[in-house]
């Protein structure tokens, strides 16, 4: 029996969501606590490699800018981010395809990465999630979304088809509450990288949009 075309479009989420568990799963009994991102680490990695130390060590703090993603605190904080990046990233595979959500996914996560370090420069404290990549999502959705109308959506567990607009807004309303969070007292939550991934996506938007070609249902 043939699947219907949209339930095949959403295989490639399905995989992504399952990678990120499986390798949280593994972190959780066996420790993958090298993957996590330290962001004073991250700077002298970096200016260790601008003075010309290309030392497997060097590359892998520096690609922990990118791991991190792929690791949770616990359940809820693992639970919480695969229902946005569920989301989203049907949004944009529809939209798009597979090979933009993946590298939405994984270049807006290295931007919300750097974002973090960005407000907390000299903080040796780990950071993990993949919520940089998923408001990377949001914010390439939302630059698509600006540049041009898109087709309205429909997953779970939205209620209803959702237009561009109302999908996008949402994506800023969540910015705002880190802005808000920045700047207020919160405490554990990566609010530079929420932002820096949104930011980044929006950027990643620009250029996809030129050489995008539509996905048929």
């Amino acid at each position: 029996m043939m699947l219907d075309p949209s339930v095949r479009q959403r295989f490639p989420v399905g995989i992504l969501l399952a990678v990120v568990a499986v390798i949280t799963v593994i972190d959780w009994n066996h420790d993958l606590g090298s993957w996590m991102m330290r962001p004073s680490e991250v700077v002298k990695a970096w200016e260790s490699l601008l003075g010309g130390d290309f030392s497997s060590e060097t590359l892998k703090i520096l690609a922990t800018t990118s791991t991190s993603e792929f690791l949770h605190a616990d359940m809820g904080h693992l639970t919480g981010n695969a229902l946005f990046l569920w989301i989203f990233g049907v949004v944009v595979c529809e939209l798009c395809g597979w090979r933009w959500l993946v590298a939405a996914f994984l270049i807006t996560g290295v931007g919300g990465s750097i974002g973090q370090i960005l407000v907390n420069v000299d903080s040796d404290i780990p950071t993990l999630g993949a919520s940089g990549g998923l408001m990377g999502l949001e914010g390439f959705y939302f630059g698509l979304a600006f540049q041009k109308p898109r087709p309205e959506v429909e997953v779970w567990p939205l209620a209803r088809p959702v237009n561009s607009t109302e999908l996008a807004a949402a994506g800023v309303v969540g910015v705002f509450f880190d802005l808000f969070g920045i700047l207020g007292p919160a405490q554990g939550i990566a609010f530079g990288a929420h932002l820096g991934g949104f930011v980044t996506g929006i950027l990643l938007s620009v250029p996809a949009d030129r050489f995008l070609r539509p996905v048929g249902r």
